[in-house]
């Protein structure tokens, strides 16, 4: 780590290091490969993690995403393999949802706007891509005969918790922002469609899942504002915020267990971790990651951050939890690891 009284040093070794890819914790009952799989969002921050692992298991992938924040630059490590296919579309484009989901079997579906604070700038399009995209390629999948759907949905939809962590039976359910509230939608579309036609879904409700290529968020937001100023940091709220956060690669590592153990025909799961910490404490790991000492913080003041924030997104993992699996990682670890990834990115323009 070196002194702690060292700048962060872009042109340092540790700044330019590859993103590790960390061994698999469990071993998976599941056989990818040779499956058919569409990742619709797949060039994003978490879709593009979860392509680079389904390829590494001999599935054949197509990823669908119109690129708005997804980027091929994320999917450079897949892109020439034999296996991949790239559609560059909008999932509001019912007739090409309907041209690319036949002769797939499992649908990963993470295209969505997952920026909180700009959902309520633009609800028209938000809601027509988050919630009528979901729609339409329910609809494709039960026109062709295709029944497993895995969907990622939000701690957001709980609101502000009073006694958290929260479970997978909390109720009820009043989320604080346009996010929150696609994402409930989008559960109750899924159970409905699940229920009615047979389908195999399994939804997942994350905490904060960190890492590389992530383009907002508390963890990116500190890093970048600290390569651009590392003697002073910007803290929305009064920092007592409390987050739970998981590696971007125990995530996916979670939502494949999830496909490979779930049986009903909608399956809640809870992907978090075992603690939390708080947003002071998030800056302070990211301090020690970036080698910076005495930075003064400006607080922007109030319990949450923006309207709509809350203060804690801590969650019960009962189902994994249930059948054996954990994050290996702690959210401090995963902070630290995340933000080292980050600041060995170049920030995208």
């Amino acid at each position: 780590m070196g002194a702690p009284h060292e700048r962060w040093n872009p042109k340092s070794p540790r700044a330019h290091r590859k993103s590790r890819i960390s061994p698999h914790p469990h071993p998976l009952p599941v056989d990818l490969k040779n499956k058919k799989v569409l990742v619709f969002g797949g060039a994003g921050f978490i879709g593009s993690h979860l392509v680079e692992r389904l390829v590494s298991d001999g599935a054949s992938v197509t990823v669908f995403d119109n690129l708005k924040t997804g980027r091929t630059a994320n999917l450079a490590s897949v892109w020439k393999h034999p296996g991949f296919r790239f559609v560059q579309a909008e999932v509001r484009d019912r007739k090409t949802v309907d041209a690319t989901v036949p002769g797939h079997e499992i649908i990963f579906h993470f295209c969505d706007d997952s920026d909180i604070r700009s959902a309520a700038e633009h609800p028209d399009t938000y809601v027509e891509q988050n919630i009528l995209g979901l729609f339409y390629v329910l609809e494709a999948m039960r026109r062709n005969g295709i029944r497993v759907i895995l969907f990622p949905s939000s701690t957001t939809v709980f609101g502000e918790l009073a006694n958290p962590p929260a479970s997978e039976s909390h109720g009820p359910m009043v989320p604080l922002n346009l996010y929150g509230g696609a994402k409930l939608a989008a559960e109750g579309l899924i159970s409905a469609w699940a229920h009615t036609y047979d389908f195999r879904a399994v939804v997942f409700r994350f905490v904060g899942i960190i890492g590389g290529r992530m383009d907002h968020g508390v963890v990116h937001d500190f890093v970048r504002k600290l390569q651009n100023n590392p003697t002073e940091l910007e803290v929305l709220g009064d920092g007592s915020q409390q987050r739970s956060f998981v590696l971007v690669d125990d995530c996916v590592e979670g939502m494949l267990f999830a496909l490979a153990k779930s049986a009903k025909n909608y399956n809640l799961v809870h992907i978090g971790n075992v603690d939390q910490i708080s947003v002071n404490e998030t800056a302070d790991a990211i301090f020690q990651v970036m080698k910076l000492k005495n930075v003064r913080r400006r607080y922007t003041g109030g319990k949450v951050g923006w309207k709509g924030d809350v203060t804690s997104n801590f969650i019960a993992t009962e189902t994994l939890t249930a059948w054996g699996w954990k994050p290996p990682r702690s959210s401090h670890e995963a902070v630290s690891e995340a933000a080292a990834r980050l600041a060995a990115e170049k920030p995208r323009a």
